[in-house]
Formats: C-alpha cells, sequence, structure tokens
C-alpha cells in the first residue's frame, strides 16, 4: 500500500511552476534591462549603434527560447516521463529542438554584441585586433555550432519522430564540446577589456565600479561551468523530461545574465544622470 502511495506521490510530481517562473522572471528582467539600454543610448546619450541593435536581436531569440522552454513544460518537461501521453511525446522534442537552435543563436549574438562594444569603448590600435580577431572566432565557430546543431539528427525529422529512422550525433560529447569552447571563448571575452580598463586615467572609486561591471561577466563563465554537470545528467538519463529542466534553466539563466552584463557599461550613463554623485 505505501508502495503505491509513493509511486503515486512520484508520478503526480511536477517542476512546471517552477519552470515557467524562472523562465517568465528572466525574461521580464532581461527585457526591462535592454529597454533600459536603448532608452540611455537613443535619449541621454544620443547615440545608438550596431551593438545596441544586436543585443536587442540577442533578447528577441533569448524572448524566443524562453517561450520554446515554456512550451516544453507545456508538453512534459518537468514531469516524468513514464507520465507523458505518446501524442505529447512530438511536440516535446521539437520544442526541445527549437530551444536549443535559439539558445545557440541568442548567445552568439551576445558575444558579437560585446566584442562591437568593446571596439566602440577601447580605440586602442591592439584592443582593436583582438576584437576583430575575436570577432571572426565568434562567428565561424557559432556557424559551425548551429549547424551542426539543426544537423544533428539525419534526417532531421527523426529527432523528434521515432516513426523515421535516422541517425544521430551521440548528444553528450557534442554537448560537451560546445560547452567547453563556449567557456573558453566566453573567458576570453570577459577579460579582454581589463588591461585596457586598468590603464585608464579615471578616480578610483569609478575604476572599481567598471571593474565590478564588466567582472561580472566572469559569473557568467561560472554558470557555464556549472551547467556542464545538468547537461551530463540529461544526456544520460533514462529520465530526460524531468532531469533536463536543470540544464533548460540554468541555459536561459546564462542567456539572460550575458544580456544584463553587456549592457550595464550602457546603464553606468543612466545611473549617472539619475545619481550624479556616482
Amino acid at each position: 500500500m505505501a508502495s503505491t502511495i509513493d509511486s503515486q506521490g512520484i508520478d503526480s510530481q511536477s517542476r512546471a511552476r517552477e519552470i515557467i517562473a524562472i523562465v517568465s522572471f528572466m525574461a521580464i528582467l532581461s527585457s526591462t534591462i535592454v529597454a533600459l539600454r536603448l532608452f540611455t543610448r537613443l535619449k541621454i546619450l544620443k547615440a545608438c549603434g550596431l551593438d545596441d541593435w544586436l543585443i536587442v536581436t540577442a533578447q528577441v531569440f533569448t524572448l524566443g527560447t524562453a517561450v520554446a522552454i515554456g512550451m516544453e513544460s507545456r508538453y512534459g518537461l518537468g514531469r516524468h516521463v513514464w507520465t507523458i501521453p505518446k501524442e505529447e511525446t512530438m511536440p516535446y522534442l521539437k520544442t526541445f529542438y527549437a530551444s536549443i537552435l535559439l539558445y545557440n543563436f541568442a548567445l552568439a549574438v551576445v558575444k558579437v554584441s560585446i566584442l562591437l562594444q568593446y571596439r566602440r569603448i577601447f580605440t586602442a590600435p591592439a584592443m582593436q585586433k583582438a576584437c576583430v580577431v575575436g570577432l571572426v572566432v565568434i562567428i565561424c565557430w557559432a556557424i559551425t555550432q548551429i549547424f551542426l546543431n539543426a544537423m544533428i539528427c539525419m534526417p532531421v525529422a527523426s529527432f523528434w519522430d521515432p516513426t523515421i529512422q535516422g541517425k544521430c550525433i551521440p548528444f553528450l560529447p557534442i554537448w560537451y564540446t560546445y560547452a567547453v569552447v563556449n567557456i573558453i571563448t566566453d573567458f576570453s571575452i570577459f577579460i579582454l577589456p581589463l588591461p585596457a580598463l586598468k590603464s585608464l586615467e579615471l578616480p578610483k572609486k569609478q575604476k572599481i565600479i567598471l571593474f565590478v561591471i564588466f567582472g561580472l561577466g566572469f559569473f557568467i563563465c561560472a554558470i557555464s561551468l556549472f551547467r556542464i554537470r545538468f547537461l551530463k545528467v540529461a544526456a544520460k538519463s533514462t529520465d530526460p523530461t524531468w532531469d533536463n529542466v536543470d540544464a533548460a534553466t540554468w541555459s536561459l539563466l546564462e542567456l539572460s545574465l550575458a544580456i544584463i552584463s553587456a549592457s550595464l557599461p550602457t546603464l553606468r550613463a543612466l545611473v549617472i544622470k539619475i545619481v550624479p554623485q556616482l
């Protein structure tokens, strides 16, 4: 009798509300920060560059990722796989596939935006060249990654349709490769401006604020490292709809916080206008 009750309790478990809460909060927060960034650039600084419009593009794809993850929870994410009706399996896998592509595209656009922002802020020739090299690497890697993700199964429809016979690249090795390369590029991008910041002739207080703002990028690197653990769990799981929750939500957190981190240097002008003593 007790085992029956325990089984029923497990079957009724759902993390859907947790997923929706995290997704909604991060979508609203990152959208607000991007809106404030645009306001600052257009109304206060009277200048809006390609990096600003790319961050808007990244935010659109981040919202797309959030919607896809939300739809995954509608079709089974956050519930145990054996409780999901068969007719929901295909929609779940379709939204999962969409979330992977949207996530990778958004992340690449954020990185391109950050490097273009560096080119606008730091005019030293060495910094300009480093940014160009970084842009070439990021764009080439993004094209490769998105293509491999799109073609991870052949034919593509075999990813979500079990009735179609196809071949898929083993998920875990390729996800590990993506994660490691992304961590390396993240770290390289966020460490790039630190020498230039150190050489700026600014009051100590302002320098500290700038180092804190730019240093927040290393928190994104920490999230990327932390996320690897969940990728392994999700890839090897016999209960993927339950075990993929953490990988999905941490992926969205990574994206949203990357956009916020990329926007904070611009928001400094807004803060100074409101609180001039800073």
